[in-house]
């Protein structure tokens, strides 16, 4: 998910500087840490220069969604490719900052539990030795 958007981001902001398509379809290809991305950017670009269109290499690829694809041929067809690319873009950011604000929210809870058992295990550690030793006295 965020490769995708990565490759989104990455290439629409390339696109908007006048860089062609198929140079910065290699420069995304460096950019991006996930290898099968980057292999699957580098057959579209070999598709490209055989005259497909963006979408179809990476529809048949697997590895982007179909809405993904969907809007990419959208934005070729109605010339506003660098837009549609932002738009995924921006759509990805915001699926990656709410599964981690969810994630955050789950771990919270964990954090104060098992913190709240490490002052536990402290305070029966302090407090066992004592009433051992009350006991002892008596």
């Amino acid at each position: 998910m965020l490769a995708v958007s990565r490759f989104s981001k990455t290439l629409a902001t390339l696109l908007k500087s006048g860089v062609p398509l198929l140079k910065a379809m290699d420069i995304v290809k460096n950019v991006l840490d996930n290898a099968k991305l980057s292999k699957v950017v580098e057959e579209a670009i070999g598709s490209i220069r055989e005259g497909e269109s963006i979408a179809g290499p990476l529809r048949k690829s697997g590895q982007f969604p179909p809405i993904v694809t969907h809007m990419i041929a959208v934005g070729e067809k109605s010339g506003q490719l660098e837009q549609m690319l932002e738009n995924v873009s921006k759509a990805y950011d915001s699926q990656v900052e709410t599964r981690i604000q969810a994630m955050t929210s789950l771990l919270e809870p964990l954090i104060i539990v098992f913190m709240g058992g490490g002052v536990g295990f402290i305070a029966f550690s302090i407090l066992m030795p004592l009433i051992q030793m009350n006991d002892f006295v008596q």
